[in-house]
């Protein structure tokens, strides 16, 4: 290779790398942390698409086929807005703090316990589904209260159940028993919870239910299954909890009116398509519940809770089967 040829190469390539360096010195502050900011950005984003989520699924027991969903299948509705989102959080009703909102005096008694009242026997010694328990504190009235077989709540919302169980451990450890075998029989180790949704995703798998409680509670929760499930899925609904109820079986049921539905109409793209598609009114759920679609024989009103506010002041039917 010629020697002045190779000099006049190196010497170029010495003044490029001090022009680089001469525009790097005279680069503004900003501009330089803006793109260091940018990179780093960059990297977290790649680390997020990267990582799973690991959530795991709950086991339940198959005996009770109370259909478990994911924490991602329980948030897959997209929102209506990004404004909305903090609502996103309760689109099934879920509220963390609903018993609160509800019961307006300070030791939380809930109302609808003094329409029970009167039909206590109802209760006693029978097995019972409370479907949308929230934080399982009616649940666990009711199971301490009217001296049932044992009670199961479900709820969508593996948090509130999370809650649930905690609430049922203080009361388990408050009181201590000697007898181990009969704990499953007495209070409060006669109440479970399951995280699940109770709208199946095939109407083909009701084939499959069977008899298994002798009391369902349906209490304020049929709202919440019409906006996000539509008509379709809340007849489902009530055509599971029939065939989940042994002969002479009840369902205990507290709808909320249409005029109730208005705001939260717009939670989610799904609530708001479901709630414009809506043909199944409220006023025609007892016709249907006791049509040979359903097959309850008849049905009666149980009471009225005497609440403070008005829009809680809803009829408690009992459907018998």
């Amino acid at each position: 290779m010629d020697l002045s040829f190779a000099q006049t190469h190196i010497e170029a390539e010495i003044h490029k790398r001090d022009e680089n360096l001469k525009e790097s010195r005279e680069e503004p502050p900003a501009k330089k942390q803006r793109i260091g900011i940018k990179n780093r950005a960059e990297i977290t984003n790649i680390i997020k698409e990267d990582v799973p989520s690991g959530s795991g699924q709950q086991r339940c027991s198959p005996r009770k086929r109370l259909e478990v969903r994911t924490s991602n299948e329980s948030v897959q509705q997209k929102s209506a807005s990004p404004s909305k989102k903090c609502k996103q959080k309760f689109i099934y009703g879920n509220y963390t703090k609903y018993y609160g909102y509800r019961n307006m005096d300070k030791v939380f008694h809930d109302v609808r316990l003094d329409v029970f009242d009167a039909y206590c026997d109802l209760f006693a010694e029978k097995s019972v589904l409370d479907i949308g328990c929230n934080t399982g504190i009616l649940t666990i009235e009711v199971a301490k209260r009217f001296k049932v077989k044992s009670i199961i709540g479900l709820d969508i919302d593996r948090h509130l159940i999370d809650q649930a169980f905690k609430v049922l451990n203080r009361q388990k450890k408050s009181l201590p028993f000697d007898n181990e075998s009969k704990r499953l029989e007495i209070f409060p180790f006669n109440i479970n919870f399951v995280h699940g949704n109770y709208v199946l995703k095939d109407d083909v798998l009701l084939e499959i239910e069977k008899p298994q409680f002798e009391i369902v509670l349906c209490l304020s929760l049929t709202k919440w299954i019409h906006l996000n499930f539509g008509d379709k899925g809340l007849k489902q609904a009530f055509r599971r909890m029939f065939l989940q109820l042994k002969p002479q079986g009840v369902l205990i049921l507290e709808a909320q009116c249409f005029n109730n539905y208005a705001k939260r109409k717009r939670i989610t793209d799904t609530i708001y398509h479901n709630y414009r598609a809506i043909e199944f009114f409220p006023q025609d759920f007892h016709t249907y519940l006791l049509s040979a679609e359903v097959g309850f024989k008849n049905c009666e009103l149980m009471g009225v809770p005497d609440h403070c506010k008005a829009g809680f002041q809803r009829p408690i039917y009992i459907f018998y089967k």
